[in-house]
């Protein structure tokens, strides 16, 4: 029995990801494989899903630092790896929007070290296959009152810092700003080609 593979799709805020997951794992329900959607962070795993959501949706202001907010993000990875680790081994296939790759992102972004980051991630299900998508968000799909959402200038630093990391890690990386379709396209040309590499 093959394990299931561990798929993590990231880019900035609204930049499509939701709607390539979905497209992704219809492409792979029909090939008849089991698959599942992950977002990350899992806002309702206690005790540090509700607290990141409180952080990110309250409105007010970010009142812990950067590294103790990214020490709850990978808390949260951690506390659910159990779960992820016994789906893999079931064989189900896992497709997720956001990892440590935008823990990553995003600590850079907001002041802190990267050797501190890479740190606190450790010892985490490293994924098979990483694809970032990469352009100018749209903004329709902005959220009001989220942390990340209304600064534009940490989105634009972000977007630098994850091209930044996608090179350090060897991402794939995807041109979201195309047709739905032809994103999809390019995310599946990545993934079969990733899965022979594992045959």
């Amino acid at each position: 029995m093959h394990e299931g593979l561990f798929i993590v799709i990231y880019g900035i805020n609204n930049i499509g990801k939701s709607t390539q997951v979905e497209m992704l794992l219809e492409a792979l329900e029909k090939a008849q494989l089991k698959v599942e959607h992950l977002k990350y962070p899992i806002y309702d795993l206690q005790p540090t899903g509700p607290k990141i959501n409180e952080i990110l949706r309250s409105g007010g202001k970010q009142n812990i630092s950067e590294e103790e907010l990214q020490e709850l993000y990978a808390q949260n990875r951690r506390d659910f790896q159990p779960q992820l680790c016994k789906k893999i081994n079931e064989s189900v296939n896992i497709i997720a929007e956001d990892y440590i790759g935008t823990g990553l992102a995003w600590g850079l972004t907001k002041g802190a070290s990267l050797a501190k980051l890479i740190k606190m991630n450790k010892g985490l299900v490293k994924p098979d296959i990483e694809i970032l998508l990469d352009g100018e968000r749209f903004l329709d799909g902005q959220e009001e009152n989220h942390l990340h959402e209304e600064n534009d200038e940490w989105l634009d630093k972000c977007r630098q810092n994850f091209l930044k990391l996608a090179a350090k890690f060897s991402w794939e990386t995807v041109n979201a700003n195309q047709e739905p379709e032809e994103v999809h396209q390019g995310i599946l040309k990545i993934v079969e080609r990733k899965t022979k590499e594992f045959e």
